[in-house]
């Protein structure tokens, strides 16, 4: 019996790794399509409130995924840098809008306010809403 159970577990352990590094990896791909429609939402958005005009402005919420290090606007890109699998990714927007802004420091995870201001038709600046 003692044999029986022995194989039992020399086989289910391994099984059981490769099921918890499969799961890791769909966590991974998910953050970064949760990262990618952030930084989608933001461009489109930067776009649109270009496209309105001077003093045309909007408070939107994007959903920040796990692992977001730091966040950049400019030259028509919105950039999020995260970790995901061990790695530094950077997610990438782009908008024919003239963009500026400040989206720096590492966030946490969740519901993230994002204001964007046309400021004098002639930008769209991006930055972390109160």
């Amino acid at each position: 019996m003692l044999v029986m159970a022995s194989f039992a577990v020399i086989f289910i352990i391994p099984l059981a790794l490769v099921f918890l590094s499969s799961s890791n990896s769909e966590l991974g791909k998910a953050s970064l399509l949760q990262a990618k429609a952030s930084v989608r939402t933001i461009a489109d958005e930067a776009g649109e409130i270009y496209l309105q005009g001077a003093n045309a402005s909007k408070v939107i919420i994007v959903n920040y995924p796990d692992g977001v290090l730091n966040g950049s606007v400019d030259n028509g890109l919105v950039v999020l840098r995260m970790n995901a699998d061990g790695r530094q990714l950077d997610m990438v927007g782009s908008t024919f809008a003239n963009v500026t802004g400040n989206l720096a420091g590492k966030r946490t995870a969740g519901l993230q306010r994002i204001s964007l201001v046309n400021v004098d038709g002639t930008y769209v600046n991006i930055t972390y809403a109160q």
